[in-house]
């Protein structure tokens, strides 16, 4: 296991020290060491030596392969790549078993919009699992969470394969999103753990992008044929086989990733070796439990919802995509079964033109995003930069929904609805990639929150629109339906033109952004001084 090697390579470090240290105390022993500032106020007394004062643990010379921001770009590549099939197969077995609904409900003697439950309680999971799951990284790990969390999800997921009726099948899917939701929610933050630099996080990123889209979207097309020659619980098994294959995977190759909590094993080794209890690890001096984290967490939140224009307009956009992504998985029965009269395997197929829209949207984005750090000389200029690659996707994304509304007619070419499914393809992988991007660099050390904020939002709505989706396409068919979505989309489309425009000045009023708020006071006592000092 890889977690038990970066064990070892930290616990050697700090025994290293000892050993090259003729009189071990605690600033021989820790050479990066620091006390901390409440400390530093002149007060010698013996009882602040030996009680009050912090020793501050962070990485030196002799163990900076210790530190995730310094691990070679093959390492870091490597722990992306198994970090991407976490929230691959996450997002895989979010829409599987949509291809199976008819099959199911029939099985299982219930309606079939009662059996898009099925997809949709999963999705609920995610959204509720997602505000636990950032806290719980922060303090234990990003690894512990991952495999935790995850090994539970196998199980539920074992159990909804078996499933005796349809209210065991609901909660099982239930709570197997809940416990997905560590791999669908907290990627940024290992993301941002290797690759802090925004230069190197914007190379990346596009590329990672593609699991939370491609998941959802690419297992429709094995699962639909798995379905009509198999059955329905086969899905749920194919779920257990590839999500149980990364597990182990993840098990043996997976380190952990963030800087303060192998922090912590660190300043525990120093303090076990030493005896000595005041070391503590850089960025944990206050201690914070994982209640007072989850409530602050939670409070962010809320704000980021109800009172941050920036981060609400943008959650409405991701919201839709999903929303739209999701729709589809019932939709498509209205635009292919019903008017092309394709079969179940072939339905599901047609979610390949997606996919491949998706993936041409990955070469436009990082073609813009170069162009665009060109012109600033190499650097990745103001923050709503980032937005330049979802301006013209913006527009296309309403014209693919009305494309798809009003040609999916029998005297028309499927070809032509597989056409604008491409098109809305690329359209999603722009505005999703470009809208994420800009939150984690607007918002900054902040940025945990605004996601998941918007990552609650985003699957909650889709949950609730798999559920509303047949009875929404049977009340006002195909082409209306579409319309209205088309609709809602044109609303949209100013957001990232505006933020473009106007996104800096409404950064300076945040409480929260990079440049807004506190920072900005900040910036301006720090160029005071400047001043004063000249």
């Amino acid at each position: 296991m890889e977690a038990y090697r970066q064990y070892r390579r930290i616990e050697h470090s700090v025994q290293q020290q000892i050993r090259h240290t003729a009189s071990p105390t605690p600033s021989e022993l820790e050479s990066n060491a620091t006390l901390s500032n409440d400390d530093k106020s002149g007060n010698n007394s013996d009882d602040n030596k030996d009680d009050k004062k912090q020793i501050i643990v962070d990485f030196n010379e002799k163990d900076i392969a210790n530190d995730p921001t310094q691990w070679t770009t093959r390492r870091k590549l490597w722990t992306t790549l198994q970090i991407w099939l976490l929230v691959f197969v996450a997002g895989w077995a979010s829409a599987s078993t949509s291809t199976s609904h008819k099959v199911a409900a029939k099985a299982l003697h219930v309606s079939k919009v009662a059996e898009s439950l099925g997809t949709a309680m999963y999705l609920f999971g995610v959204a509720f699992g997602a505000v636990l799951a950032g806290p719980m990284s922060e303090t234990v790990g990003r690894l512990p969470t991952y495999l935790g969390a995850f090994f539970v999800y196998l199980i539920w997921l074992m159990a909804s394969a078996l499933a005796p009726n349809f209210g065991a099948q609901i909660v099982f899917r239930g709570l197997a999103g809940f416990f997905a939701a560590s791999s669908m929610s907290i990627y940024g933050g290992s993301l941002a753990d290797m690759f802090p630099e925004k230069g190197s996080r914007a190379s990346v990123w596009p590329w990672f992008a593609l699991s939370p889209l491609l998941g959802p979207v690419i297992s429709p097309v094995p699962s639909g044929w798995v379905t009509q020659y198999l059955g329905w619980r086969w899905v749920e098994w194919l779920n257990l086989i590839i999500s149980g294959a990364v597990f182990v995977m993840a098990l043996l190759f997976l380190p952990e990733t963030s800087s303060n909590v192998i922090l912590k094993v660190k300043a525990k080794l120093l303090v076990k070796n030493t005896g000595d209890k005041r070391y503590v690890a850089k960025g944990d001096e206050d201690g914070d439990s994982i209640g007072a984290m989850l409530g602050d967490h939670l409070q962010r939140m809320a704000y980021f919802i109800f009172r941050e224009l920036t981060t609400l307009l943008f959650g409405l956009y991701l919201t839709l995509l999903y929303v739209l992504v999701y729709g589809f998985l019932q939709g498509f029965d209205f635009l292919f079964t019903d008017t092309y009269r394709f079969n179940t395997g072939q339905n599901y197929s047609a979610f390949a033109a997606i996919a491949i829209g998706i993936l041409l949207g990955l070469p436009y984005v990082l073609a813009v995003n170069k162009i665009v750090k060109s012109r600033n000389n190499g650097e990745q200029g103001q923050e709503e930069q980032r937005l330049i690659p979802a301006l013209i996707p913006s527009v296309l994304l309403t014209i693919s929904m009305f494309w798809i509304g009003w040609t999916d007619r029998a005297d028309i070419s499927d070809w032509s609805v597989l056409g604008a499914c491409i098109l809305f393809g690329f359209a999603v992988m722009a505005l999703f990639t470009t809208t994420y991007h800009y939150l984690i660099d607007a918002y900054g050390t902040a940025a945990s929150s605004a996601l998941c904020a918007a990552t609650f939002m985003r699957y909650l709505a889709s949950g609730g629109m798999v559920i509303a989706t047949e009875p929404l396409y049977k009340a006002i068919h195909v082409e209306w339906t579409m319309t209205l979505l088309g609709c809602v989309a044109g609303l949209l489309t100013p957001v990232p033109w505006i933020f473009w425009w106007f996104g800096s000045k409404l950064r300076e009023k945040s409480k929260y952004a990079v440049g807004g708020g506190d920072d900005s006071k900040d910036e301006k006592d720090d160029s005071k001084d400047e001043k004063d000092d000249n």
